[in-house]
């Protein structure tokens, strides 16, 4: 089974303690072999939902997985609709996080960070990669089973 973890950093955003932290952990994982792949994307701040890009389609993924194993992926997103003063379309504008995290296995999306559990445990980045370093499951109050094989 293969681990890929893909970061997503916010494009523009001054760097903070937290994110370099993050970033650290994730060089981390790949550098110890907790993941087989460690990607790092930049991806914009704010992005029209209905462009074909890699922050709506990612936005897409998680939301639907967040979906279907009662997750929510939601937080660290944001959503509002907007009206193009040159034409008055009206679009749905994403915000993305400034930091995010995918684990997939196989290809097969496993994990998400930051987001908040069932019983309302939020999982940060950080927290999510440290998890993943100590061989532990990050989700341990999901039903769906343990993420690290």
């Amino acid at each position: 089974m293969t681990a890929t973890l893909n970061v997503y950093l916010r494009a523009y955003t001054p760097i903070s303690k937290s994110q370099d932290e993050v970033v650290a952990a994730a060089r981390t994982l790949d550098a110890t072999d907790r993941v087989d792949d460690c990607e790092f994307t930049e991806w914009p701040a704010t992005v029209s939902l209905d462009r074909d890009v890699e922050a709506v389609d990612v936005y897409e993924t998680v939301t639907a997985w967040g979906d279907a194993n009662d997750v929510d992926v939601s937080t660290p997103f944001r959503l509002h609709t907007r009206t193009n003063p040159m034409t008055d379309d009206r679009e749905s504008v994403l915000h993305t996080p400034v930091v995010y995290l995918t684990l997939e296995y196989d290809g097969d999306l496993a994990g998400v960070a930051p987001c908040t559990l069932p019983d309302g445990t939020h999982v940060t980045a950080k927290a999510f990669l440290d998890a993943l370093q100590d061989e532990r499951d990050p989700y341990r109050a999901l039903a769906t089973g343990a993420l690290v094989a």
